[in-house]
């Protein structure tokens, strides 16, 4: 009877693929193994095995190429929780695996060339494809990518078939595991030179060698081998003697795995005692009263709630469990990182996307193996997704963040959500906390799926910063205005820095200016990919567009009618420091966005020059709101907060107060008193007088209670569908039959229409909303939807056209 193993590929295929095994190959593979499979007619893909049976499928099954790993590299409650995730968010599971596996575990065959013979007269061949032949004599075997390389040609398929036709080449897909341990070369004395009378015999013989002497002693004295490369940085060590001690057996050079991300050796410190409010909160988070395990730590700003966090962790490590903490943003992982480290540094791993590929395999293996010195995860948003066997704890901080949820993959899912689920996979309680939780979640723990924990008060006791409200429109009536900043503002920066205290300034738009637009004609230069204006950055003195990466020298002259000096229009964080460093030229500026923070450590290069008061201001984005902890900031200036306040967005005011309580949180965190000036062309907003006041309970149930009215979420499920083409007409079409479709099906759907950014890339975007009931089960009308789908894909003047889920829009 056959044997056959079901396998997940690595694309966006809705099913899985069944194979041929040998009894033998039957009787080892296991689930979570990846195996080398044909896919089509040349490709062939390292897919992960699913389970193996003996129900022999439909068609000719064809036979694997054979098996890459040992031991599964993902664990059984893994797949279970990709399961999950594939059917509520309407995804492939092979997108799944794509998403959650580190790149360089995803093999895929690469094409290679073999030189096979050699040109003959009669055989007329293009000057591109002579080049090719010369080049694969030379070396044997080259793949695609090396012929690019070798600036041989751009595009290599043609030249490629041409020698093909001629039976010049061979043509073969190869897998190649891409993931190599880190090795390093390590130096010790031999051992039989380790006793006394040898090692003076030694020097004593080498006494005539003076290099090779002062090297040996050099090595004496570290007692333990030592990394070669560290050693040869000594002084007095020189590389020819070592050589030559290597060759004459005196030193034993070994080569070692070693990590790439080295574990603290040094001794951890012990927790500090919670305060009064502290102590209730975690004593609350022991006592799981409603049974779900799954807890809200609503706590104000600076309460303390990572020092909770903290007696959490230590308690479930001490069982020997494994605990996953989640940060929104990988800023916010720097600060977090630092104050983990110095407790539980020697049993932490860090996971996140500015990770190489060969760090992220190391961290996802030591995980896997539930390795002690990964006990604890500290990680963004695709840390969920590592695969955990002894899951105990998550923490979810500033879980009301929208970075948790993932916009760019066909994969959009929720971190927050997905470690709801994770967590009842492990049996492991989760908290979420924040000092602004989103209204689902305060909604969830109302009615009882979460226990609701608060802190209501500032650690020690410290106040909470005031909030000020400053009224641009009668700064400017009373010409009290120097560029975007109020003579208010001006003076608390002041104040502030002449206290030898530090300042944060928060616009929450990067660049220079929204837009440049011409005073004589009205031209706004555009990006000709998208329905975007271009954003000036003057640091570089060009126009960027940040949905497509197009770019642009800035004009001196107004490019439609040649008029000199485009006035640049709108606010940036570009702009606000270049005006600060105007008005206080003595005062040491930073700047945190994405353009200031791409390198591996930009961000915690940054936040540690700003937290050693290298720095006296620092300019941001939302970057600085996410729970950032600063001693000596008093201040803290929003520039202009109308734009958060106006957003098109059934969520504007909610996230609006979000983001201001948090950036006005980073002010007065210990015993210096805060302040925070909040710079607004409408003081009178029933959400600035909301912050105000602190009052998130009267934000919660006004916002509440217009979702209801309205039917938005938490009282609905939301699904939105995206349709993407570069032809408009052909993707008005098709979204107006899959509108219709829904409408046949459902009673409320909206759309489709046009987003505000309606073109991206050269392709033209509609979408359609659809509203589910929350009470009701949605599998049934996913099931329905999934039907709708695939009779969309099948229609052929339809395929053509990209259509995305998203499950849960933010």
């Amino acid at each position: 009877m056959p044997f056959f193993v079901d396998v997940i590929l690595p694309l966006p295929v809705p099913k899985l693929f069944t194979y041929l095994v040998t009894e033998e190959e039957y009787d080892f593979i296991q689930p979570g193994i990846r195996i080398v499979v044909p896919f089509g007619n040349t490709k062939k893909y390292a897919a992960l095995s699913h389970r193996t049976h003996q129900n022999t499928p439909p068609y000719e099954a064809k036979s694997i190429e054979y098996i890459i790993d040992q031991q599964a590299v993902v664990s059984s409650r893994q797949l279970e929780l990709w399961e999950w995730i594939s059917h509520y968010y309407m995804s492939p599971l092979g997108s799944v695996f794509r998403t959650a596996v580190p790149s360089i575990l995803l093999l895929e065959s690469e094409t290679e060339l073999h030189f096979y013979r050699s040109c003959t007269d009669d055989i007329k061949l293009s000057t591109g494809a002579a080049q090719l032949l010369n080049a694969l004599e030379q070396y044997g075997k080259l793949n695609l990518s090396d012929v690019v390389k070798l600036e041989l040609s751009k595009s290599p398929y043609k030249l490629a078939q041409e020698l093909l036709n001629q039976d010049l080449i061979h043509v073969r897909e190869e897998v190649y595991t891409k993931f190599r341990p880190k090795q390093q070369k390590q130096l010790a004395l031999v051992s039989s030179y380790k006793s006394e009378s040898a090692l003076r015999g030694l020097l004593k013989e080498i006494d005539r060698y003076p290099k090779q002497r002062e090297t040996l002693l050099q090595l004496i004295q570290q007692q333990t081998s030592i990394q070669k490369s560290e050693f040869l940085r000594m002084p007095g060590v020189s590389k020819s003697a070592v050589e030559t001690l290597i060759k004459k057996g005196v030193l034993d050079q070994q080569t070692v795995v070693v990590d790439r991300l080295a574990a603290k050796k040094e001794a951890e410190t012990p927790l500090q005692a919670l305060s009064n409010s502290q102590q209730q909160a975690l004593a609350s988070l022991r006592d799981d009263r409603n049974q779900t395990d799954r807890f809200l730590l609503h706590g104000v700003t600076a309460s303390g709630k990572t020092e909770v966090y903290m007696h959490l962790i230590q308690e479930v490590i001490q069982q020997g469990k494994q605990v996953l903490f989640l940060v929104p943003e990988i800023a916010l992982t720097t600060q977090i990182i630092q104050r983990l480290y110095v407790h539980f540094g020697k049993r932490m791993a860090v996971y996140h996307s500015r990770y190489t590929p060969s760090e992220r395999v190391e961290v996802w293996n030591k995980v896997l193996a539930q390795n002690p010195s990964a006990q604890l995860i500290v990680g963004a948003r695709s840390a969920v997704l590592l695969p955990f066997s002894n899951l105990g704890l998550i923490i979810v901080d500033e879980s009301h963040e929208v970075a948790y949820k993932q916009f760019e993959s066909n994969l959009r899912y929720h971190a927050r959500d997905v470690a709801v689920v994770l967590a009842g996979l492990h049996q492991a309680k989760i908290v979420m906390g924040s000092a602004s939780p989103s209204l689902e979640s305060s909604h969830n723990s109302r009615i009882g799926k979460y226990n609701l924990v608060e802190i209501k008060e500032r650690y020690q006791g410290f106040s909470m910063p005031a909030i000020e409200l400053v009224d641009l429109k009668v700064s400017q009536k009373k010409k009290q205005m120097n560029g975007h900043f109020s003579q208010t503002l001006i003076d608390a920066i002041s104040k502030t820095i002449a206290a030898e205290e530090q300042v944060i300034l928060f616009q929450n738009r990067r660049g220079f200016s929204s837009f440049v637009n011409c005073t004589s004609c009205g031209h706004v230069p555009q990006c000709p990919s998208c329905d975007v204006s271009l954003t000036y950055h003057k640091q570089n003195e060009k126009l960027k567009c940040h949905y497509c990466g197009y770019h642009v020298l800035s004009h001196a002259h107004c490019v439609a009618c040649g008029t000199a000096h485009p006035k640049p229009m709108g606010l940036g964080t570009q702009q606000i420091e270049t005006e600060i460093q105007q008005l206080f030229p003595d005062v040491r500026v930073g700047r945190m966005d994405s353009d200031t923070t791409k390198g591996k450590h930009g961000h915690r290069d940054l936040i540690n020059r700003f937290a050693q008061q290298d720095l006296d201001i620092l300019v941001g984005t939302q970057m600085l709101t996410k729970g950032l902890d600063f001693g000596r900031v008093t201040l803290v200036g929003v520039v202009l907060a109308d734009g958060l306040l106006n957003f098109q967005d059934f969520r504007a005011h909610e996230r609006a107060f979000q983001m201001l309580l948090q950036v006005a949180g980073r002010a007065g965190r210990k015993d210096r008193m805060g302040r925070v000036l909040i710079q607004t062309y409408d003081n009178s907003h029933l959400v600035l007088q909301q912050l105000q006041q602190y009052d998130y309970d009267r934000m919660f149930s006004i916002q509440l209670k217009q979702r209801e009215e309205f039917d938005y979420p938490p009282f609905v499920r939301l699904i939105r569908f995206e349709l993407k083409h570069k032809n408009f007409s052909a993707l008005q079409e098709a979204a107006n039959w899959f509108s219709q479709a829904l409408h046949n099906q459902f009673s409320q759907v909206l759309g489709p229409q046009s987003p505000p950014v309606s073109r991206i890339r050269n392709q033209f975007l509609m979408q359609i909303l659809l509203k589910l009931p929350a009470s009701q089960s949605a599998a049934p009308a996913k099931e329905q939807l999934m039907r709708i789908c695939k009779r969309f894909e099948q229609i052929p003047a339809f395929r053509s056209v990209k259509l995305t889920i998203d499950v849960d829009p933010i």
